[in-house]
């Protein structure tokens, strides 16, 4: 009898044992979300839908060709990250330029002339402004200074051959097609950062529940913009 007691209560220590195990095992931390990605400087890319800079307002139809970078996505992990929460960030001079999710920044060639209402602005560059107007250019679409270009447009997550194109701003001998010289729009990151130090930066931030990492990261400084 004494042989069943012990065995009954060296089964209930067990089952308490594996109940307090498991209620106090530490979760297993998961890696952080991550972006492999390549920025090339010195292409260049025709202006997106400008009609001053194009010669009709069809995206990429007879356009001017202005200096670029492209960023390529080359991975990701976790399998799936959604491009509404991705969020781009362009700092220049301090402020940013742009902040909107990678989703509001992109843009299908051929769809039309102008992103929708409601889409991301050009924000401040510090206290610098850009073309011969003096002041300002409130309401200026995200695409005169970047857009992202989905390799399958569409799709709601990023996937590998994905693009983020930057502009750079023309020199001052570039003329548009209603023969402004210089070109008076506003286009593009401005030279200085690209040879100024610390001038001008990229990054992209994953936010998903209470977490918010960073996936991508790079200074525009060093790249060439020709």
């Amino acid at each position: 009898m004494s042989g069943i007691i012990a065995t009954i209560l060296l089964l209930a220590i067990t089952i308490i044992a594996v109940v307090v195990l498991a209620t106090f095992r530490p979760s297993l931390n998961q890696p952080p979300p991550s972006i492999a990605y390549l920025v090339k400087g010195g292409l260049s890319e025709q202006a997106w839908s400008d009609p001053t800079d194009c010669t009709n307002t069809t995206q990429y139809a007879h356009c001017n060709s202005l200096p670029a970078m492209f960023v390529l996505i080359n991975g990701y992990s976790p399998s799936f990250l959604k491009l509404s929460n991705l969020n781009l960030i362009f700092v220049c001079n301090g402020t940013d330029l742009i902040n909107a999710n990678l989703q509001s920044l992109e843009v299908i060639p051929g769809s039309g002339a102008s992103p929708p209402v409601g889409s991301p602005t050009i924000g401040n560059c510090g206290t610098w402004v850009w073309g011969s107007g003096g002041g300002g250019f409130t309401g200026t679409f995200f695409n005169r200074l970047l857009y992202y270009q989905q390799f399958t447009p569409g799709v709601p997550g990023i996937a590998q051959g994905d693009v983020i194109v930057i502009f750079a701003h023309p020199a001052t001998a570039f003329c548009d097609y209603n023969g402004n010289c210089p070109d008076d729009d506003y286009h593009g990151a401005p030279l200085w950062c690209f040879t100024v130090q610390g001038a001008c930066s990229v990054s992209v931030t994953y936010s998903s529940g209470s977490t918010n990492d960073l996936v991508m990261s790079f200074s525009l400084y060093g790249l060439s913009r020709q």
